[in-house]
C-alpha cells in the first residue's frame, strides 16, 4: 500500500493523512474493539461532541475497507507508508506527516488500556514506546524534545532517525497486536477480513474490491 485513501464524496471530516494514522492505531489493537468506538474521531479529530456522531453508511464502508486493506498489506509484509506521510530529508516534517501522527494519537486512547493488560516482550515495549515518541515528535518536535529533556530522557536517537523507521515501527506493532489477539483466541479486530482483493466490493458498486474501495 503506497497511497492514501480517496475520501468519499461529501466527506466532511479529517484529511486522508489523518485517517491513515488513525486507522493504523486502530489496527494496532491487541483486543477486539468495535469500530463505532473510534470512528467519530475521524470526523471530529478527537474533539468531544455534545451528541454521539454517526457516519453515513457509505462513508463508514469506505473507511472500514481501507482499514482492512491496511491490515492485509501489513500481514503480507507489503505495507509501505504513503509518500505524503513518509520522511524525506529534502522536505522535512510536512503538514501531512503531522496530520498522520495526530490521527494515530487521536485513536490511541481507545487502544492504550488494552496494551496495558498484555504481557509483552521488552522488544515490543521498546518498539511501541519508540512509535509513540515518533508520533509526538511529528506533531510538535520542539516541545516534545523539551519535555523529554525536562524528564531526564537521554540517549534517544535524533528525530530524523526515528522518522525514517516509522513504517517499520508501525508494521512491528500491528503484527505484535495481531499475534496477541490470535494467541488469546480473540476474533480479528477487522470486520471485513473475509473480503478478497478480487471479490465484489462491499459498497455495492458492482466492481471488484481492488478496483473500488480497496483501490
Amino acid at each position: 500500500m503506497t497511497e492514501l485513501m480517496t475520501l468519499p464524496a461529501g466527506w466532511d471530516g479529517m484529511p486522508a493523512s489523518f485517517i491513515e494514522g488513525a486507522l493504523l492505531a486502530a489496527n494496532a489493537n491487541p483486543k477486539p474493539l468495535e469500530p463505532e468506538a473510534w470512528l467519530p474521531v475521524l470526523v471530529t479529530g478527537g474533539v468531544a461532541e455534545d451528541e454521539q456522531l454517526a457516519l453515513a453508511d457509505d462513508h463508514k464502508m469506505a473507511i472500514l475497507n481501507h482499514f482492512e486493506l491496511q491490515y492485509r498489506y501489513i500481514k503480507a509484509g507489503e505495507y509501505v507508508l504513503p509518500a505524503q506521510v513518509s520522511w524525506q530529508e529534502a522536505t522535512g516534517v510536512t503538514e501531512d506527516m503531522s496530520h498522520f501522527a495526530e490521527g494515530f494519537l487521536a485513536v490511541w486512547p481507545f487502544i492504550e488500556s488494552n496494551w496495558g493488560e498484555q504481557q509483552i516482550s521488552d522488544g515490543t515495549m521498546r518498539m511501541l514506546s519508540a512509535l509513540l515518541t515518533t508520533c509526538m515528535l511529528l506533531v510538535d518536535e520542539s516541545s516534545t524534545l523539551a519535555q523529554m529533556e525536562e524528564a531526564g530522557v537521554v540517549g534517544m536517537p535524533q528525530p530524523q532517525e526515528l522518522y525514517v523507521q516509522l513504517s517499520l515501527m508501525l508494521t512491528e506493532v500491528v503484527m505484535a497486536a495481531d499475534e496477541l489477539q490470535q494467541g488469546a483466541g480473540a476474533q480479528a479486530v477487522n470486520p471485513y477480513k473475509e473480503t478478497g482483493r478480487n471479490d465484489a466490493c462491499l459498497c455495492g458498486s458492482g466492481k471488484k474490491f481492488k478496483q473500488c474501495c480497496g483501490k
